[in-house]
């Protein structure tokens, strides 16, 4: 009797200690999420858990560029939360069969942030940069990160198309206004980097007279300082991030603050902490308050006008842009 007594102590203490134990999930977000999520939302998040279900919850993050973390995903890495700039790679992820649960379920089918795609110039924009064809004006140093590996830039090329496009007649051959123009920005692009924020350190160091990217990313830097100026195209395209499980690496024990997290990016706190931070939140009461922030986009377009994403991807990307690479 005595000895049962002891092993169910043991066995209590056992599943005590178990309990104690933090959950530990895994979250990877693109770069440029990194500061509002590092310094406001995490922190944030784990207090939210604690005060609400009593329990520790350990959340560690990366970021890189959107399809660099896609990549890794099927490489191996054992993340639970995706937030990706490209719907493209959530899809990709489906097909491999790391996500089994539907994204497009979460509020805003999916869209947890928004920004626009503007250009980013020298301290008074000394070349006088203000439109995308003005991009294409000889001697102008453009930077823009690759497709291949970041979702910023496949929103800057699309953005480049569809400022030259016309949306009634959209044929992608090469008399198509879109095609011209992009192939004209093309020829004056000096580098393309990993990532969208990767193109602003070798903008520091002095490469270029213009970089295509994100509002948030453009606010960001300035906020840190940087004497650069931000030209808002008239026509733009407006971009989203969106988040989803990764179910195939969730545990039954990581269910919940899987969960949680996802639901708390969509939370007044957590759609502030990235408006901070120069993003749009898709909180209409928060996109309201920070409205004053934002630069008013005159014709603002989405990748629907494009034809969505799959369509867009293959005639303005591995058509289009893609031929303005054979050089």
């Amino acid at each position: 009797m005595k000895r049962l007594f002891v092993l169910l102590a043991l066995s209590l203490f056992a599943v005590s200690a178990a309990y104690a134990e933090p959950v530990k999930i895994n979250l990877q977000s693109c770069c440029v999420t990194e500061d509002a999520t590092t310094k406001e939302i995490l922190p944030a998040f784990r207090k939210y858990y604690k005060e609400k279900f009593g329990k520790d919850v350990d959340v560690s993050a990366s970021f890189a560029g959107s399809g660099t973390l896609k990549n890794q995903i099927v490489g191996g890495a054992p993340v639970q939360v995706a937030v990706l700039s490209s719907e493209l790679y959530l899809d990709q992820l489906k097909e491999k069969g790391f996500i089994a649960s539907d994204w497009r379920k979460n509020p805003n089918k999916g869209a947890v942030i928004k920004s626009v795609i503007v250009f980013v110039t020298r301290k008074d924009n000394p070349k006088g940069l203000s439109a995308f064809e003005d991009l294409a004006k000889p001697g102008t140093k453009v930077l823009h990160a690759s497709p291949d590996t970041s979702g910023g830039a496949q929103w800057a090329i699309f953005a480049i198309y569809g400022a030259g496009a016309n949306f009634a007649s959209l044929t992608f051959g090469p008399e198509d206004g879109g095609v011209k123009l992009l192939a004209s920005v093309e020829k004056n692009v000096i580098a393309q980097p990993e990532s969208a924020r990767q193109t602003f350190v070798q903008f520091d160091a002095g490469f270029g007279d213009a970089i295509v990217t994100y509002e948030n990313e453009a606010l960001l830097e300035k906020a840190k300082g940087r004497d650069y100026a931000i030209s808002v195209p008239r026509k733009t395209i407006e971009t989203e991030w969106k988040v989803a499980r990764v179910d195939k690496n969730i545990r039954p024990e990581q269910e919940h603050a899987v969960g949680e997290l996802i639901r708390f990016l969509y939370s007044t706190e957590a759609q502030r902490a990235y408006a901070k931070y120069g993003f749009r939140p898709v909180d209409a009461k928060v996109e309201k308050e920070f409205h004053a922030k934002y630069a008013k986009v005159a014709e603002p377009f989405t990748v629907d006008d494009l034809g969505g994403w799959q369509s867009a991807r293959k005639n303005v990307i591995e058509n289009a842009w893609k031929k303005t690479q054979r050089k």
